[in-house]
């Protein structure tokens, strides 16, 4: 893919440094409202300023790398996850706390139109390596792309260094899991702590048991049930097992659609203690 081009680079720059001055100026205007609102009197000890507004940037543009794309219909995208670089996110999933997404290792950057976007997922890896590469750095590794329905629990980690990562529709993946240039088909469930390695493949209605550990290209077969480090196949899931792979997703939708607007109001509300409450009525 061509590099961006001056007129952007520059642009890039200015935007950045715009965004940066107007958030020290919003931190100036906080302190001055907290100072306002503050019964300080000469000699007392300095107050604490507390900015209750996360300067966490969840979606994380980058100018060579490309940028996250998120869909309107999401279910919940956490104030405190990372979506770095080619990250894409289909409607009805759900990013939770501390989740990280980073595809920060491939030549996609900005702008780039649907039809480069389509090259790009679709080139050969080793093609893909020889052609993306720059003279700046070594990047030729993949994007982050992520379907329907599917949920990445709390803390979890996902890259794609050497190859597209790709997550299927109505997949689960548990606390702290991590995928690496890994695929997982739909209707699977990624157990806590578990570790997908380069190559690997999960495919449709399958189970990765907590801390397992699938090594590089490694294939799970549908509907078989893994565990252990190295992982090894257990057993087949049997069909109340499956079904459940249906539920626990939609079961998260439903969880995630509920925390959609909690952060409407920046997290800062304050809620009265019922002691306190209580005494105010007397």
């Amino acid at each position: 893919m061509p590099g961006p081009t001056v007129f952007a680079r520059i642009r890039h720059t200015v935007g950045r440094a715009i965004r940066e001055t107007a958030q020290a100026l919003d931190r100036v205007a906080i302190r001055a409202e907290t100072q306002a609102t503050t019964s300080q009197k000469i000699g007392d000890p300095k107050y604490k300023f507390q900015d209750h507004l996360s300067r966490h940037r969840t979606k994380m543009p980058l100018l060579k790398r490309g940028t996250p794309v998120v869909s309107d219909e999401i279910a919940y995208l956490a104030p405190c996850a990372s979506l770095i670089g080619t990250v894409h996110v289909g409607k009805g999933s759900s990013i939770f706390y501390g989740a990280v997404l980073r595809a920060d290792d491939c030549n996609m950057g900005c702008g780039r139109s649907a039809e480069e976007l389509e090259e790009f997922k679709n080139k050969d890896k080793e093609k893909r390596f020889i052609e993306d590469r720059d003279t700046d750095d070594t990047a030729g590794g993949g994007g982050i792309f992520i379907g329907e329905g599917t949920n990445i629990q709390d803390g979890c980690v996902i890259t794609s260094k050497k190859e597209h990562t790709k997550i299927g529709n109505g997949v689960t993946v548990g606390h702290l899991a991590q995928i690496h240039s890994a695929t997982v088909e739909d209707n699977c469930l990624i157990g806590m702590g578990a570790i997908l390695r380069p190559g690997s493949k999960v495919e449709s209605l399958s189970f990765v048991a907590a801390g397992a550990v699938i090594g590089e290209n490694e294939v799970v077969k549908s509907g078989e049930l893994w565990i252990g480090n190295p992982a090894r196949k257990l057993r087949d899931l049997s069909d109340k097992e499956k079904n459940h792979l249906y539920y626990q997703a939609s079961e998260y939708v439903k969880l995630a659609t509920s925390q959609n607007n909690a952060m409407d109001l920046g997290g800062n509300l304050r809620i009265q203690s019922k002691s306190k409450a209580d005494g105010d009525t007397k």
